[in-house]
């Protein structure tokens, strides 16, 4: 069996070290293909990446890139290089913190065939903030099974690096998905249009927040913000199969704008105007 490792780079210089090992380090009786998807980083990223190629078990397999594409174009170049049975994620700046984190997937995938994806619990290493933080588990089994519309309610996933997909699944693709600005959340959405997703109980991914990320460079009210637009764009191409549950987490972002008055005063540069602009698109 083939597992695809997509890592996802872009000037992780830094960080891409521990990253190569947490993958090189993985205990499987699976064949790996590691796709460098690089976004032409400025820094020394692939040189980096270049040395661990001699010493790995894994082959290495590097996406041609004449220029930047950004985020999502990576990401849709890398998932139509996979061959594999199973697609894992890796970005540049996140780790694997056990060596049977591609192993605990595949096998919890292999003897649940109705599930179209895994995603684990993981580390957030607030890395500006020098505070970590782990998701609370709840479910009685090592394993929850988590649907579309309950995505829709809010990201029960958090990260791509936590996330194992079908392969079947990746090849098939929408090419619409690129069009918009997706992630985790949304990929999550739409594989739950094949099966349910397996949450798995196991910590075995840490997911690195700083100021410099895509997404956590964002203030909180920047980020409400951003959610509001993104579910008006998902709910739309679902075909407003999911709009109640949608309008749930909308709401609850209402109340982080507007019935919070400690948060409120953090986010002096969203106006009510540009908010109500805003919903006038639902």
């Amino acid at each position: 069996m083939k597992i695809n490792v997509i890592l996802i780079t872009y000037n992780h210089a830094a960080y891409i070290r521990q990253t190569l090992e947490s993958i090189l380090m993985q205990k499987t009786v699976n064949d790996v293909e590691i796709i460098v998807a690089d976004d032409c980083s400025t820094d020394n990223t692939m040189s980096i990446i270049k040395e661990y190629e001699d010493n790995s078990p894994f082959t290495f397999t590097y996406l041609p890139k004449a220029h930047n594409t950004g985020y999502i174009k990576n990401y849709q170049q890398a998932f139509a290089a996979c061959t594999g049975e199973y697609v894992a994620i890796m970005e540049g700046d996140d780790y694997w913190l056990e060596p049977n984190h591609l192993q605990n997937h595949i096998d919890h995938l292999e003897s649940h065939s109705e599930c179209s994806m895994s995603y684990n619990r993981h580390i957030r290493l607030f890395a500006d903030q020098n505070r970590q933080e782990i998701f609370d588990w709840t479910a009685d089994k090592d394993y929850e099974l988590v649907t579309t519309e309950q995505l829709a309610t809010g990201n029960r996933i958090g990260n791509l690096s936590c996330c194992v997909f079908r392969g079947k699944y990746i090849n098939t693709l929408d090419a619409k998905l690129f069009d918009m600005e997706i992630a985790d959340w949304m990929l999550g959405m739409y594989m739950g249009q094949f099966g349910p997703l397996m949450y798995l109980k196991e910590v075995t991914t840490a997911y690195r927040i700083h100021d410099s990320g895509q997404w956590s460079g964002m203030s909180e009210g920047e980020q409400s913000i951003r959610v509001i637009e993104l579910i008006n764009e998902y709910d739309k191409y679902f075909d407003y199969k999911y709009t109640e549950a949608f309008t749930k987490h909308k709401q609850r972002l209402e109340i982080l704008l507007y019935g919070d008055k400690s948060i409120k005063g953090r986010i002096k540069s969203i106006t009510p105007e540009f908010i109500r602009r805003i919903y006038r698109k639902i």
